[in-house]
């Protein structure tokens, strides 16, 4: 019966419980009637046939009914699996029509119309996405090919030597894209362990620093720190490294040498701001909106011959984020650029 039942139709269901309703309602006031000596039926058989005949019109303008209303209540559901089907086909569908937004099923129209929204920007980042990865591998493999197509052609061991090395280098380059977007999926589906805790900002600048010290030093670029010793804020140290690591690995590859690069943290109301700050080109305000997006490049072909992959800057706003900060730029073209991360600040 229950397997019966369930194979049938939202409507019908909703309609033959209208029937039952209806039913149980003309029962009771057949009892009124005959309870308060309205109606005194004459024998059984009247009853019965009273109850036959009412019952059988009852039901049947129930069913009617019940069929119609529920025509009416369930229609945005049929309007959203219809959008569903051809969502599931071709992203762009149409909005659902709320048709009242102070009930129950207006507010599930809108949460469906929001639903409907986060999905067609997956599709069109999901397609970005994929466009992206495949000319970010396509140009390490076609370098390879070539590289190698060349080397076996001249078939010269310094050429052969050159071309293995060029194809290493290849590799590493992908192993990293590999690795970040690795590393930020694992962080959209929130499988990356957060914990904040209150800690010297200091020390994680003093860490940044000792790390990239030595490629700082290469190009003569003095990594300045002006932290105090008893600044505190809240925020997870593996994550606050991770973002610092990457800015400050941007500010030393576009900063010219002799320039020098500063790791600065200061309280700031309840907030602790700390900034990455250089003295390079600059960026454009044009670019400045959409420099943390995903394989976005300023430069594209400087960036890609000096290795990056635009993963960078998004890493660190996802990092900062989880960690419960924000992260903000100010840049000047000619006149260097300066990234604010703002933490939480903890009580010293």
């Amino acid at each position: 019966m229950k397997s019966w039942w369930q194979r049938r139709s939202a409507r019908l269901r909703l309609a033959l419980w209208y029937a039952v309703a209806g039913d149980f309602v003309l029962a009771l006031c057949i009892v009124a009637t005959i309870g308060l000596g309205v109606w005194k039926p004459e024998n059984r058989h009247d009853l019965s046939l009273m109850l036959a005949m009412g019952g059988a019109v009852v039901t049947l303008f129930f069913v009617f009914i019940g069929y119609l209303i529920a025509g009416f209540a369930l229609e945005p559901l049929r309007e959203t699996v219809e959008l569903a089907r051809r969502l599931s086909t071709q992203p762009g569908c149409k909005q659902i029509s709320v048709t009242n937004p102070h009930d129950e099923l207006g507010e599930l129209e809108i949460f469906l119309n929001e639903l409907l929204r986060r999905l067609e920007g997956s599709f069109v980042e999901l397609d970005r996405l994929a466009a992206d990865v495949s000319h970010e591998l396509r140009t390490p493999l076609t370098a390879m090919r070539t590289v190698g197509e060349v080397a076996l052609r001249e078939r010269n061991p310094a050429i052969l030597y050159d071309a293995v090395g060029s194809m290493l280098e290849e590799i590493r380059r992908m192993n990293q894209l590999i690795d970040r977007l690795l590393l930020l999926t694992r962080g959209d589906s929130d499988k990356w362990p957060v914990r904040p805790k209150s800690g010297p900002v200091r020390n994680v600048l003093m860490e940044v620093s000792e790390t990239l010290g030595m490629v700082a030093t290469d190009k003569q670029q003095p990594l300045q720190i002006d932290c105090a010793d008893d600044l505190r804020a809240i925020f997870d140290p593996a994550l606050l490294r991770l973002a610092l690591m990457n800015l400050t690995q941007n500010a030393i590859r576009y900063s010219p040498p002799g320039k020098p690069i500063y790791l600065r943290a200061a309280a700031e109301d309840r907030t602790v701001v700390v900034e990455v700050a250089d003295e390079g080109p600059g960026i454009a305000p044009g670019h400045q909106q959409k420099i943390f997006q995903r394989f976005y490049r300023v430069d594209e072909a400087r960036t890609r011959a000096e290795g990056g992959v635009g993963l960078g800057l998004a890493i660190v706003k996802w990092a900062v984020e989880r960690t419960g900060g924000t992260v903000e730029l100010e840049s000047e073209v000619g006149r260097g650029s300066v990234f604010r991360v703002r933490l939480p600040g903890a009580v010293s």
